[in-house]
């Protein structure tokens, strides 16, 4: 009985991890770095 006491303890902790990632409003970086190679191919 205690097996599946865990696994619906994990199943909706994994839930309530994906709901609150999913409320959080990560923001875009906003600067774009942009950079020229050259190379000097012999």
């Amino acid at each position: 009985m205690k097996n599946k006491y865990i696994i619906y303890l994990f199943a909706v902790l994994t839930i309530i991890i994906f709901a609150a990632l999913y409320m959080i409003d990560i923001p875009s970086p906003s600067i774009v770095i942009t950079e020229k190679y050259t190379l000097n191919l012999k």
